[in-house]
């Protein structure tokens, strides 16, 4: 599984970088503050979202710990999307949150 350090998903944001950031935490933890410019899609409707991913672009996922974004990376991983695993979460991202 692919997976980077919230410090090198933070340095991607920073430098503008094209990125599809997938926040896979409930409603109430995203809309308290996330990562700039990540789509929330919960991880229980992830699977019956698959059709509004693009299998050419790379997906970063993100939650809370680390725990649900690993899964969620596993998930897109075997249905054939490149899927990158955000270690630790939203809560340690060292930069400024969108709401």
């Amino acid at each position: 599984m692919k997976q980077i350090h919230i410090d090198e998903l933070y340095s991607l944001v920073e430098n503008k970088e094209d990125l599809n950031v997938i926040d896979v935490r409930p409603e109430e933890y995203y809309k308290d503050g996330h990562v700039p410019g990540a789509v929330h899609m919960p991880l229980s409707t992830l699977e019956d979202n698959l059709d509004k991913l693009d299998k050419s672009k790379t997906y970063h996922l993100i939650c809370n710990d680390g725990v649900g974004s690993k899964k969620a990376t596993e998930l897109l991983t075997e249905k054939g999307f490149d899927a990158v695993n955000v270690e630790q979460g939203t809560p340690e991202y060292p930069g400024q949150l969108e709401k």
